[in-house]
């Protein structure tokens, strides 16, 4: 090893918001902005709502196509033909659904949040430093909106969207109970639980690559602001976001040197599975709902959500229903669905749900297949993995819907590049 590259992992220099803004490529830049947008800032043409997000993806979707299939962002791999096939599928289900005209609409717009997200992670981050310089943007938006949150926590006014309803616009916000004596953060987001996922979904990305997977006193605090931020949303979906990914980072950091440790790690998981199937009157996805809620109300209703879902999904299999209402009891006023995998499936069929879990499937296992990585690189590995993981458990007990989804998909496309990153020397020589 090169006595540079001994340098720099000895003492890694950090990477001012500046110099981070400055290394991303613009795509990615506006789009985390926009991301973090209040609704207040859409505008309206015709039935559309044409959120910041929105209109930068319809602008990008088709450079980003052409830059992947021109081999500008490295050779097409199966994860972009199977996310272009979950998007193909989810149009084709809407036009069966809703017929052509609004299907065409209803699709198109859904092209736009889930297939031009991924692009822009998929195409525009493309190295190491676009990769840190991405995490560090995500974690000092946290950090920045940390000061609207703790005091809109402490006093129940919810300051940006306030302000940015008083000079746009806009329904009230409504009102959710508060929690612990706290009332529930919205942030820029359109609920407490988008935002306090959006919080969480930094956290493995904060360790491995804001913090080099170091553990001292402001490596503690540099993680306790993405905490802080999380517990002010006081969500259950984004606890399970975020204590998925601490239980990773724990497992990863205290059996490092373990041969197989994540195969060991399945394993017990595996079998913590089959006796829940086997001890408990439940099945294992009811017990982790149950448990996974603030009430047992919440717990209640989820568990409804998915026994009546599922039977949505059995009756429309292939092509879902749609934006139609799925069958519930009359009691059961609500036609929300806090569960991400479910809605895809009631809405879009199983093939759609398939498709979009084998993007992260082959994804991670071609990750997983790396050899001779070098130490950064299995720090941002180890930091997508484990994000994608937190934020995809905790879809089971909420929904991404408008911002949340399109952070989703973008993340989902920021991992690939380093299925063929360069080794660490090749990488220095180049330089």
């Amino acid at each position: 090893m090169s006595s540079y590259s001994r340098t720099l992992r000895a003492n890694p220099r950090t990477m001012g918001v500046r110099e981070a803004i400055r290394i991303l490529p613009w795509p990615v830049t506006i789009l985390v902005i926009a991301l973090a947008m209040p609704t207040e800032t859409s505008i309206h043409a015709g039935s559309l709502r044409l959120s910041p997000y929105r209109i930068i993806l319809i602008f990008t979707l088709i450079p980003s196509l052409v830059r992947l299939f021109s081999n500008r962002a490295g050779a097409p791999h199966m994860v972009d033909y199977l996310m272009i096939g979950h998007c193909a599928w989810v149009q084709l289900a809407f036009v069966i659904n809703e017929g052509a005209g609004q299907g065409l609409e209803s699709g198109g717009i859904y092209i736009v949040e889930s297939l031009g997200a991924y692009l822009v992670g998929r195409c525009w981050v493309r190295s190491r430093k676009e990769f840190e310089a991405f995490c560090r943007v995500v974690f000092y938006m946290v950090v920045a909106m940390l000061l609207f949150t703790i005091p809109e926590s402490l006093t129940g006014y919810h300051f940006i969207r306030e302000a940015f309803r008083t000079v746009l616009g806009g329904a009230g916000l409504p009102y959710i109970e508060p929690r612990l004596g706290l009332a529930r953060a919205f942030g820029s987001f359109d609920h407490p639980i988008l935002y306090g996922t959006f919080c969480a979904t930094t956290l493995a990305a904060t360790y491995y690559v804001v913090c080099a997977a170091r553990v001292g006193v402001k490596q503690l605090f540099t993680m306790s602001a993405v905490g802080l931020a999380t517990f002010l949303s006081l969500s259950s979906g984004a606890f399970v976001a975020m204590g998925i990914q601490m239980l990773l980072v724990g497992w990863d950091r205290f059996t490092r040197g373990i041969a197989n440790r994540w195969m060991i790690l399945g394993g017990l998981f595996a079998t913590a599975w089959i006796l829940l199937s086997f001890l408990s009157n439940r099945s294992p996805i009811k017990v982790f709902i149950s448990y996974m809620t603030f009430s047992a109300h919440s717990a209640y209703n989820r568990i409804l959500i998915w026994q009546f879902g599922t039977r949505e999904v059995e009756r429309h299999p292939f092509f879902g229903i749609g934006f139609a209402d799925w069958q519930r009891p009359d009691w059961m006023h609500s036609s929300s669905m806090d569960n991400f995998w479910l809605v895809t499936a009631v809405r879009y069929g199983l093939p759609a749900l398939i498709l979009l879990l084998a993007v992260i499937f082959v994804t991670m296992r071609r990750l997983g297949k790396i050899r001779n990585a070098d130490e950064s690189l299995r720090r941002y590995r180890a930091a997508w993995i484990i994000c994608i993981l937190g934020i995809g458990i905790a879809g089971i007990t909420v929904h991404f819907w408008n911002s949340l989804f399109g952070l989703f998909m973008f993340l989902l496309g920021t991992g690939v590049w380093m299925m063929n990153a360069p080794s660490s020397a090749r990488h220095l020589s180049r330089r």
